[in-house]
């Protein structure tokens, strides 16, 4: 690993694991804390995940610069992107009351698994490339 990446992105990717881990867990509470949402807890979420998709984006970024492109890499990235845009939309969807749909819920619950796991994939293969 470069010097960029051990002195620049390293700590945010700790950030970033840790803003995933209270997202999750924030959510977890969310949801069995029942309706109406807990609005200490439901902004405690919605914040949290949202400077984390940020903070994901902004390492992603960085790594993406310092590596020769492949075809790889940007199919990568939009796969990421794709699946926080699916939390956030199914997360907005979610708030309200009237659309929390089974299918929707789902999608909640599913695709943070999938966000983290192609995260870290990206991110993982990004740093571990040589630029």
């Amino acid at each position: 690993m470069n010097a960029l990446v051990s002195n620049f992105v390293s700590p945010k990717i700790m950030y970033f694991g840790l803003g995933f881990v209270i997202t999750v867990l924030s959510g977890i509470l969310l949801s069995h804390a029942g309706r109406p949402l807990n609005s200490l807890i439901f902004t405690i979420h919605k914040l949290v995940a949202v400077g984390t998709i940020i903070l994901a984006a902004v390492v992603i970024r960085d790594l993406y610069r310092t590596v020769d492109v492949q075809v790889l890499y940007p199919v990568l990235i939009m796969v990421v992107a794709l699946i926080f845009l699916a939390l956030l939309v199914s997360g907005a969807l979610l708030s309200f009351e009237k659309l929390a749909a089974q299918v929707i819920l789902r999608v909640h619950q599913l695709a943070p698994l999938l966000a983290g796991g192609f995260a870290a994939l990206t991110i993982y293969l990004l740093a571990s490339s040589k630029s």
